[in-house]
């Protein structure tokens, strides 16, 4: 994963909890890669931990949140994201850029 600075990473970090808190209002089950969350379960053959996995009534979301410097760093993740969506039914995923 592509290193931010820490300013990045607190952007990242809030938009993460902002986009979980709301899917729970939302009613989804929601894990996070962040302090104080379930984390989401691993995906693909490098095991890479999703920003928010969110379920609810069978459909699941898998989102990454990126920063503009970290887009690019981090494709091959994007990518192993996308796939792995595309491949499961009732699942979609986003990625979202925290500015």
């Amino acid at each position: 994963m592509a290193k931010r600075t820490k300013q990045k990473q607190s952007i990242h970090d809030a938009k993460v909890k902002n986009l979980a808190n709301q899917l729970k209002r939302k009613g989804y089950n929601v894990k996070a890669d962040l302090t104080g969350f379930e984390k989401p379960s691993p995906i693909g053959k490098n095991n890479r931990i999703p920003d928010i996995e969110a379920t609810k009534r069978g459909v699941r979301k898998i989102v990454e949140v990126e920063t503009p410097e970290s887009l690019e760093k981090d494709k091959d993740q994007l990518s192993t994201f996308q796939k792995s969506a595309a491949q499961r039914k009732r699942t979609t995923f986003e990625t979202i850029i925290a500015k």
